[in-house]
């Protein structure tokens, strides 16, 4: 992954389960503020996060000995932060692994590994097809020609590899979190302003929520009734120009060919389809040496 993340720490299960269910039942006891949009200084949407608890900042203390407990279910977001300003926004979270980024050799693995997965799919197809009659076997049979002709590309790429640029990300995963910012009273009257993306409820393949997760927002009631001024990136368009496309495991894989090549490719395309004409007369505005500019009104 190109994401570094810090080692998290390790709890014994008799430890991690006190802790966790220590935290959940002095939530569960703990009185709750109910959000007002009319009255509180807050705007966006947290319906995608996990459970939201805003705790009145009076009760922070009972939280304290939780603070250093990292706990996968519960995040104590603010704890000594109190909110007196909340701004819930989506952030998509990914990454990109430009062809700068990639070796030769990973680039050779990555399409290597793609092309095989999709000879083992076809393999397993080619199988099924024994059992199969009608509507079912035709389609079956379509399914192993899309994999064959997809595979193709791809080996034909790694064949002349240097003409291509490569990447591989994430992004299309749509990996949207709910991220808040807040602001918070410092000691010398002003404010300090902070963010940090909410936990998610996990869930299955069809959407049902299958582990409960937890986000507690302390808040200054009092503070948080007045205004305060609100303090204020492009990865779809880099992709979009990678014509070629392949899902592998929970990345995609991505290739085009190489702007220079690119204009080769265009002229090649020319030449092969161009008929030579029969007539002896030549075409209006044509040039007196007889050439034709292929890239006018190219980009």
């Amino acid at each position: 992954m190109p994401i570094n993340k810090s080692k998290r720490p390790r709890y014994d299960p008799i430890t991690y389960g006190r802790l966790t269910g220590g935290l959940t039942r002095l939530i569960e006891n703990t009185p709750h503020l109910l959000p007002n949009r009319e009255t509180w200084d807050i705007e966006g949407d947290w319906a995608k996060a996990g459970a939201i608890h805003f705790i009145d900042v009076i009760h922070q203390p009972a939280f304290v000995e939780y603070e250093d407990f990292d706990c996968r279910v519960i995040k104590l977001v603010n704890l000594n932060k109190p909110a007196v300003r909340l701004t819930f926004y989506p952030v998509h979270r990914y990454w990109v692994l430009k062809d700068k980024d990639l070796p030769p050799d990973e680039q050779e693995r990555r399409i290597v590994d793609y092309a095989n997965m999709l000879t083992v799919k076809i393999e397993i197809q080619e199988r099924k097809l024994l059992r199969l009659v009608g509507a079912v076997y035709s389609k079956a049979k379509g399914d192993i020609a899309l994999m064959e002709n997809e595979r193709a590309k791809w080996t034909n790429i790694l064949r002349q590899l240097d003409r291509y640029e490569l990447c591989v990300s994430n992004y299309e995963r749509n990996h949207i979190y709910t991220n808040v910012n807040w602001k918070y009273a410092l000691e010398t009257g002003e404010y300090g302003n902070e963010q940090m993306h909410l936990l998610s409820n996990q869930r299955d393949n069809d959407g049902q929520i299958t582990q409960a997760r937890h986000n507690v927002i302390f808040v200054d009631p009092i503070e948080v009734l007045r205004y305060h001024p609100y303090q204020n990136k492009q990865i779809d368009t880099f992709l979009e120009r990678f014509e070629q496309r392949a899902a592998l495991g929970r990345d995609k894989l991505y290739a085009r060919l190489r702007p220079e090549q690119d204009d080769i490719a265009k002229f090649e395309a020319v030449q092969v389809t161009s008929k030579p004409t029969r007539k002896k007369t030549k075409p209006v505005g044509l040039p007196a040496d007889n050439t034709l500019n292929l890239f006018d009104g190219e980009a």
